[in-house]
Parts: structure tokens; C-alpha cells; sequence
């Protein structure tokens, strides 16, 4: 009987603390799915940017110069995520920059220096040390020679709430520029 006689005050108070109680966690799992799409749709766009800068960078550079090739890597993969490509827990990414021929296929043995890739693609442009192309993917950290899809694992996951899917490899093929070689030098490549 003491409740019935409560000022209105109170009992609007109580009905206001359990709606919001109620309606709290579809807020909140609306707003992070929201978060999370935004995250989703962000990295799809910058992704396919690094591979391009990527293989950019790597026709500009020689073959054979591994420190700068990392450089050109490192660089495409700053300038889409600050930090590197970290696509969530577990699943961090690595672009892979490989040489092909004129038929698409990987080169089998790099040139020694820019010059001598002009002199081999001179000689026989189809032949299997003539580098045409770079190309730069994504790729899972762990795929070793090959190149496995990298996995998105989501910030706001739980237990419940376990889902990953696979990013494409965002493969951006161009055509070899300098690879290095700078006009009017004279380069002494090492070895025969």
C-alpha cells in the first residue's frame, strides 16, 4: 500500500533507469558494428592504394637491392594504416612485391643490376631474366613463397561474436620502369 501512495516523481525515475537499462545494449552494439563496418569499408579502399604505391615503388627500384625493395614495402603500408597493416588481431598482413616476365610469370633469376635487366630484356625480351612487370599483393604474413589471402579479424569480437573473412589479394601488376637504372650512368654490375 505504501508504494501506490510514492510520488510520481520517484516512479518515473525507476521506469526511466530500466528503459535506458533495455535499450543500452542495442546501442551500443550498434554504434561498434557501425565502428567496425567503417573499419571494414576503410581498409578495402586503402588497401588496394598500398599495393599500387607498392609496385610504384618497386619498378623505380633494382631488383636485387632487398633493403630498398623493404623500404618500398614498409612505406606502401605506413601510408594506409598508421602502424602497418594490421587487420585485427592475428591477422597482420605483408605486401609481396615479385618480377615477371613479359607472360606474366615470375622471373627465375633477377638481374645483378638495371642495366644488365636492359641487356637481358635486349637479347631476348620473352626470356626468363627479363623483368616486364612488378607485381605487389597482399598477403598473409605466414604464406611464405606463396601468397595467401591475409584474414580481417575484427576489433569488437568476442567469443560470441567470432567471425574473420578473408580479404582478396588487391594484386596490382605495372609495368617495369627503371628498376634503378638512372640515364646517362654507367653501372658496373657485380659478379659475371
Amino acid at each position: 500500500m505504501h508504494q501506490a501512495f510514492r510520488p510520481a516523481r520517484q516512479r518515473i525515475r525507476g521506469s526511466t533507469m530500466i528503459e535506458f537499462a533495455l535499450t543500452l545494449p542495442i546501442f551500443l552494439l550498434f554504434t561498434l558494428g557501425l565502428l567496425e563496418m567503417a573499419r571494414v569499408i576503410y581498409l578495402w579502399n586503402m588497401l588496394p592504394n598500398a599495393t599500387y604505391a607498392a609496385a610504384r615503388g618497386a619498378a623505380m627500384v633494382a631488383p636485387s637491392d632487398s633493403a630498398a625493395l623493404d623500404a618500398v614495402t614498409q612505406a606502401a603500408a605506413l601510408a594506409a594504416r598508421a602502424g602497418g597493416l594490421s587487420l585485427g588481431e592475428k591477422g597482420n598482413a605483408r605486401i609481396a612485391i615479385s618480377h615477371l616476365r613479359s607472360d606474366f610469370v615470375p622471373v627465375t633469376s633477377l638481374p645483378a643490376c638495371p642495366s644488365q635487366n636492359i641487356v637481358n630484356c635486349n637479347a631476348n625480351p620473352n626470356g626468363e631474366n627479363c623483368v616486364r612487370y612488378v607485381r605487389a599483393q597482399l598477403c598473409s604474413p605466414d604464406s611464405g613463397a606463396t601468397c595467401e589471402p591475409a584474414t580481417y579479424k575484427p576489433l569488437f569480437a568476442g567469443k560470441s561474436l567470432d567471425w574473420t573473412f578473408t580479404y582478396p589479394t588487391f594484386a596490382t601488376i605495372l609495368p617495369a620502369a627503371s628498376l634503378g637504372h638512372q640515364a646517362g650512368s654507367t653501372e658496373v654490375c657485380p659478379g659475371p
